[in-house]
């Protein structure tokens, strides 16, 4: 006797499903969208993905207070989670919209190819990065740069700039 494979269902109509089936369960799972987003914090739009072997890359990164980060950029999409503590960050660019803070359970759309750095105030920070690269490839390259003092005046928070440029958390 031949049987025929039952139809598949599309995805759409599957993710639904594992929902409601884990909703009707005493511990039902919950899903917030921390970050959705085709742009970096200052507004600009992400380049398209290279090709070659896609490797995800994470990072969980604990920066001391009263520290600053080695001018850097990453060639790659790359976004931040404050898992702790408080970061600002700075593009080496200067002008409006240059600077701004991250706290507690912020996330950080991650500029590409911009030279960059962040620093810490009077507490530390602990960060979880995600970086969406290629195999073999590097997610961040140091920038030799003169130094710079650290802005004095404190920077808006990333998430107003974010969505003045049209990202959405």
């Amino acid at each position: 006797m031949h049987r025929r494979p039952a139809p598949l269902l599309p995805r759409t109509f599957l993710f639904p499903l594992a929902l409601m089936a884990a909703a009707g369960s005493a511990h039902a799972a919950e899903s917030t969208t921390l970050l959705k987003t085709t742009r970096s914090w200052d507004g600009t739009p992400y380049p398209a993905y290279p090709a070659g072997q896609p490797q995800i890359t994470v990072l969980r990164i604990v920066i001391p207070p009263h520290s600053t980060l080695a001018w850097h950029h990453h060639p790659v999409i790359n976004a931040a989670y404050v898992l702790k503590g408080a970061l600002t960050v700075e593009k080496r660019a200067q002008g409006e919209g240059s600077t701004c803070s991250l706290a507690d359970g912020e996330v950080l759309p991650e500029l590409v190819g911009q030279v960059h750095r962040g620093y810490t105030g009077d507490e530390g920070t602990t960060l979880i990065v995600f970086y969406a690269g290629t195999a073999g490839a590097d997610i961040t390259v140091p920038d030799v740069l003169p130094a710079r003092d650290t802005p004095a005046q404190p920077a808006p928070p990333c998430r107003d700039l974010a969505k003045r440029n049209g990202s959405q958390a």
